[in-house]
């Protein structure tokens, strides 16, 4: 095999790679700018400044947050069994569709229907984002750039996060589908140019189209009497296609998947392991907070402007997806996790015991703790416990089941968002915000206990051999 470690991230052999990321978090990017439009536009929606002939109560705000998770757990469970069957390049195509209804009710809103159906059919589109993308990726690239690729969604979405609360708080509510609806189309047109991955059609039996699919993705020239043999790496790297259909004809990768696949030791023991880091990335509230930032600032007590604060906290959520994804590769996934989930919880027991032990005098003094508390929570949560949780999920788990592996735990994970987004303003509204905050922090504690002593390193990890 080829020194790799010779090769820099923006090597020859990693530019289709690239772009192919690139590409498929364009639908990352959209995703996100929907999530951060509902925090700013909610408080609107309730306000007398609202843009809609009907009124929204906090019920209803209640509903509009949760049934995404709805539409999340059915995502799951339609991408899920659709991965393998249809193949990924044909999901990637479907799971646009949804995300371009949700912009499209939102503009053509008669009642608060709509809005449910619309964040139902976001949810359904994240489902896509979170299961067919990741290995998708997972599978084109090198696992020398793996890592930094699957973390570069959150970079993505931390910038689609930030649009959304810019355009929701400075951009007039129905320009903005107008606006947003382009990228998809964009993202469609983009996909036609790449093809499916070479793991998914060996699996199908279809070799020649694997190998020219493989020579795409690792950038190697074609000629009219086949591949270009004469430098020493492209006959290394053919020699890496000859090891891939190997590996998958004799690891019964190509074979069926059957009950008996599931049921040992190892495989239970990566489910228990995921479900904690499913719980951890819900209860602790790194994904409720993004719906609900604007809320959080403004039950804090500080004299902030909310949505300002909601903007700032974009920014910062760019800066720690970004050093998610020069860091993950250096210092391996466990490193990034743990930390995240210690700087999580002394940001949040520390948001929580402002609020609790100061009066209004010390709250309007120093009005910007709560968001120096919140900083440290959302940057730490954007390289760590929501930055790279699809990353260590889908390398822990074997190859043969790997698809199916994902989809059970994202389905979980699901449910987990559903009850979350509908606990969390419960949380947020009627225990209040100190009450959130330490729940959210205790959470982060059990299971950084729990993973500190269990969870496994996977960087470097063979996305073929187990």
């Amino acid at each position: 095999m080829h020194t790799k470690s010779k090769l820099t991230f923006f090597n020859k052999r990693y530019r289709k790679q690239i772009w192919a990321t690139l590409t498929e978090h364009i639908m990352t990017f959209v995703h996100a700018a929907g999530l951060g439009w509902l925090s700013p536009t909610l408080n609107m929606l309730q306000s007398s400044a609202s843009p809609l002939d009907f009124p929204v109560t906090t019920e209803n705000a209640s509903w509009i947050g949760s049934t995404f998770g709805l539409g999340f757990i059915a995502g799951n469970v339609f991408f899920g069994l659709t991965l393998d069957r249809l193949g990924r390049k044909l999901n990637i195509y479907i799971l646009a569709f949804p995300q371009m209804i949700f912009w499209i009710l939102n503009y053509m809103v008669l009642s608060v229907e709509y809005l449910y159906i619309g964040r139902f059919c976001a949810g359904l589109a994240s489902a896509g984002i979170f299961l067919v993308v990741p290995v998708y990726i997972s599978e084109i690239s090198d696992k020398d750039i793996r890592g930094a690729l699957t973390a570069m969604a959150m970079m993505f979405f931390s910038t689609g996060l930030l649009v959304g609360y810019i355009l929701a708080t400075y951009v007039d509510y129905y320009l903005i589908p107008c606006i947003i609806i382009v990228l998809p189309l964009i993202y469609l047109v983009g996909n036609i140019f790449l093809p499916e991955t070479p793991q998914c059609l060996l699996k199908q039996g279809h070799q020649k189209e694997a190998e020219i699919s493989f020579n795409f993705y690792k950038s190697i020239e074609i000629y009219d009497n086949g591949v270009n043999r004469s430098s020493a790496q492209s006959t290394e790297i053919i020699s890496e296609f000859d090891e891939l259909r190997a590996i998958i004809d004799k690891g019964g990768l190509s074979t069926p998947v059957t009950i008996k696949d599931f049921i040992n030791r190892s495989t239970l023991f990566n489910f228990f392991t995921a479900a904690i880091l499913g719980l951890l990335n819900q209860f602790s509230g790194s994904f409720a907070m993004i719906n609900y930032m604007a809320n959080i600032f403004a039950a804090s007590g500080s004299t902030m402007d909310p949505n300002v604060c909601s903007i700032v906290m974009g920014f910062v959520q760019i800066m720690g997806a970004l050093s998610a994804t020069v860091l993950v590769e250096r210092f391996g996934r466990r490193p990034l996790l743990l930390s995240s989930t210690v700087g999580m919880m002394a940001g949040m027991y520390g948001f929580g015991a402002f609020v609790q032990f100061t009066d209004a005098e010390m709250k309007a003094t120093y009005n910007w703790v709560p968001m120096v508390f919140m900083m440290l929570v959302v940057f730490t949560a954007s390289y760590g416990v929501f930055g790279i949780f699809i990353t260590i999920v889908v390398e822990m788990h074997p190859a043969k089941i790997r698809v199916q592996a994902l989809s059970i735990c994202m389905l979980f994970n699901s449910i987990l968002v559903f009850i979350t987004l509908k606990l969390y303003p419960f949380f947020l509204f009627n225990l209040g915000i100190t009450i959130t905050m330490y729940s959210c922090a205790s959470v982060c504690v059990i299971a950084g206990i729990y993973l500190y002593i269990f969870l496994p390193e996977t960087k470097g990890k063979s996305m073929e051999k187990d």
